[in-house]
């Protein structure tokens, strides 16, 4: 069988969920099937625009090149990436193109998949065919309730943008105003902050406020361009049932949509460390606002003498990112420790050093990697009560849940298990086994086989 995997950036150029995801599955269906990659990144130097061909851990890759800020929610075409992309598809002639995170890879493709013949299948990894930002969450920080078939809703009109007439050719290259406006909220430095909001508002004056301009527009875009993906794609994956329900409740036939939860990695789990001191909590991933770092700080407020929060992760690059973490990590915190970011294969003799993993999300996230790779390490999970974080820490059981984006909540939670560290042995001992990879790339492989 001849597989396409298609996904915005694939290792070593990132090492986020989704394309560690991309990149196991890819690697264990390589043993049976003819698998190759196409995907982007913005690596140095981005120009002259390229297609490069290469190998990564025997997996034939086509690495796409381009320098520019395209994304699927903008309605100018990429015809450099749409060339690219027809030139694989006719080398490949692929019987399956699964694509994963189209971020700034564009709608165009699943289309050209489609038409070349080859059933499409697509992972989703988060909420972004329904979603302009991919989250489910507002830019004033409240969760959005998308669920049903009108999801131009809350941002939609300041996310999307649009060729109209206010906005110059030259302007597809730059960074959208809304991604301005972030790098801007989090700026830590309070005269900086002030000098960059009155050129935004400048910029906002002179193209028009995202969220009041060209909303007609924007509109007709977001449904067609929608649309025709639910329609073109043969089969979406959902690995949450939370997730899926949700795009069934936006558009997306019942039929069409499965719940295949993710395989993992599994990797030799270490014995754990007893602690002579106080209880170690641990926070693994990426140091986004998203993420829910705040509030773990918050919660974390004077408990450094009875407990420590070690502190695992990167920005990977995100300028809007680095200016949350500065802003937030400011304050000292004796209880608080900072290790930055760390190597995957080392993640079993992190865990092995905590009581309990702390996931933290103000977002529904899908199913987080971190919670499954803390159960394959044997340790237990407090996680926000929401999404595919509820789905999978079952609460008093393997783990706990606080409510979502509540510190007060989670501080209560962390105080009962400093007061009782005996409760950790129990969840522990209830951890169930984690899918592996292998297991669920021979699930996918069902699903690709019956499709053609």
């Amino acid at each position: 069988m001849r597989i396409l995997q298609v996904i915005h950036q694939f290792p070593p150029y990132s090492s986020q969920g989704s394309e560690v995801y991309c990149y196991q599955l890819a690697r264990h269906l390589t043993t049976a099937d003819q698998v190759s990659v196409f995907h982007i990144s913005n690596t140095r130097p981005r120009w002259p625009r390229r297609l490069l061909r290469g190998t990564y851990d025997g997996i034939p890759t086509f690495h796409c090149i381009d320098g520019r800020e395209y994304a699927r929610v903008a309605d100018w075409p990429n015809r450099f990436l749409r060339k690219q992309f027809q030139k694989v598809l006719q080398e490949q002639r692929p019987q399956i193109v699964h694509f994963h995170n189209l971020l700034s890879l564009g709608d165009d493709l699943v289309s050209q998949a489609r038409s070349s013949g080859a059933a499409v299948v697509y992972t989703l990894h988060d909420y972004g065919l329904i979603c302009p930002n991919s989250l489910l969450l507002r830019s004033d920080g409240q969760l959005c309730s998308k669920q049903d078939g009108d999801f131009f809703q809350d941002c939609c009109p300041t996310l999307i943008r649009t060729s109209g007439s206010r906005i110059p050719v030259l302007a597809a290259r730059l960074p959208p105003l809304a991604r301005w406006r972030l790098f801007v909220n989090q700026f830590p430095h309070p005269v900086g902050k002030k000098l960059l909001n009155q050129c935004v508002g400048l910029a906002e004056r002179w193209m028009g406020e995202p969220a009041k301009t060209d909303i007609a527009r924007k509109r007709d875009f977001y449904f067609r361009q929608t649309r025709r993906i639910f329609q073109d794609v043969d089969l979406f994956l959902a690995p949450s049932e939370f997730l899926r329900q949700r795009y069934v409740s936006c558009g997306i036939p019942a039929e069409k949509i499965y719940h295949v939860r993710y395989g993992m990695r599994h990797f030799e789990r270490r014995a754990h460390i007893p602690s002579d001191g106080p209880l170690r909590f641990g926070y693994i991933g990426a140091l986004h606002a998203h993420k829910g770092l705040e509030v773990l700080l918050q919660a974390f407020e004077g408990l450094g003498d009875r407990a420590r929060l070690h502190i695992y992760g990167s920005t990977f690059g995100s300028p809007i990112s680095e200016n949350h973490w500065r802003r937030i990590s400011h304050q000292e915190n004796s209880g608080v420790v900072v290790h930055g970011a760390y190597q995957n294969d080392k993640i079993g003799e992190i865990l092995a050093t905590l009581d309990a993993v702390i996931v933290p999300s103000v977002w529904f996230e899908n199913s987080p990697l971190t919670i499954q790779e803390a159960f394959i390490g044997g340790v237990p999970v407090i996680t926000s009560n929401q999404g595919g974080m509820a789905e999978l820490v079952r609460d008093g059981v393997d783990g706990l849940h606080f409510r979502l984006g509540d510190a007060n909540d989670l501080r209560n939670k962390l105080v009962s298990l400093v007061e009782d560290p005996n409760q950790l042995n129990r969840l522990r001992a209830e951890i169930s086994e984690v899918p592996s990879i292998k297991h669920q790339t021979t699930v996918v492989r069902q699903h690709y086989e019956q499709l053609i």
